[in-house]
């Protein structure tokens, strides 16, 4: 007898609050694995900048769908090349670095939580995952996007360690930051994807939950591996049963 709702073999998700190191074990699952990668939050910064440009207020919803829906965004990753991972273009134009901006850092959360834009980047999401073999990362990859995924994880770690791991991000980019202001910013954001009404951060149904505080990415990525394989082994052996 066939398995009428049999999981997607070539999906991996990872969620996790900011700082627990979704981009990163993405990315390098994403080289190791063969998998596309998809950012997804890399699309709500893209979406928040285009906001920005416009002079249209975060919070209207209405206005931000419509320059969405007339504007073209293009996601390309590159797995051989760890500097240039996700690289977004919106109508043509390279917005890479302008997506990681200070003000668009402040900003994405708001867009983010607006319900007619998550809907409409989940489904570009879902059909960017139709070309191949893919891992998605975000905050609600597994939950929302895709619930029907062979392996779902939840990354995190402790506030202190996600603080300590954004410092030095903050660092490598030049931008240096008080410890009790990047915990505000991190506590903030946790609050904001947490409490919002669509698509709130959540551990998915089935998730596999890795605390990362005392590990390093080898032995994170390497658990996921692992895991994915088993799952992977396990399905092969179970599609179809007698």
């Amino acid at each position: 007898m066939e398995n009428k709702n049999p999981k997607k073999d070539d999906i991996i998700t990872i969620d996790g609050p900011a700082g627990s190191g979704k981009s990163t074990i993405a990315k390098l699952l994403s080289k190791e694995l063969g998998l596309k990668y998809i950012d997804t939050g890399a699309m709500y910064r893209a979406i928040t900048l285009l906001a920005l440009k416009n002079n249209i207020n975060c919070n209207d919803e209405k206005s931000i769908l419509k320059l969405a829906e007339k504007s073209r965004i293009e996601l390309d990753s590159n797995p051989l090349d760890e500097n240039k991972y996700t690289v977004i273009k919106i109508n043509g134009i390279d917005v890479t670095n302008e997506i990681r901006s200070k003000e668009v850092g402040a900003a994405v959360s708001i867009v983010s939580k607006l319900s007619v834009i998550r809907k409409y980047l989940v489904n570009i999401q879902r059909e960017l995952a139709k070309s191949g073999k893919s891992i998605l990362e975000g905050r609600d990859t597994g939950s929302i996007v895709f619930p029907n995924a062979i392996l779902k994880i939840f990354l995190t770690a402790s506030l202190e360690e996600r603080v300590k791991r954004r410092e030095i991000q903050n660092k490598d980019k030049g931008e240096i930051l008080d410890k009790k202001t990047v915990e505000k910013e991190i506590s903030g954001r946790d609050r904001i994807d947490s409490s919002r009404q669509d698509s709130p951060l959540i551990v998915p149904d089935d998730s596999i939950v890795i605390d990362s505080t005392k590990m390093s990415i080898r032995e994170v990525a390497d658990k996921i591996k692992r895991i994915y394989n088993e799952r992977i082994c396990s399905q092969n052996k179970t599609f179809k049963t007698i």
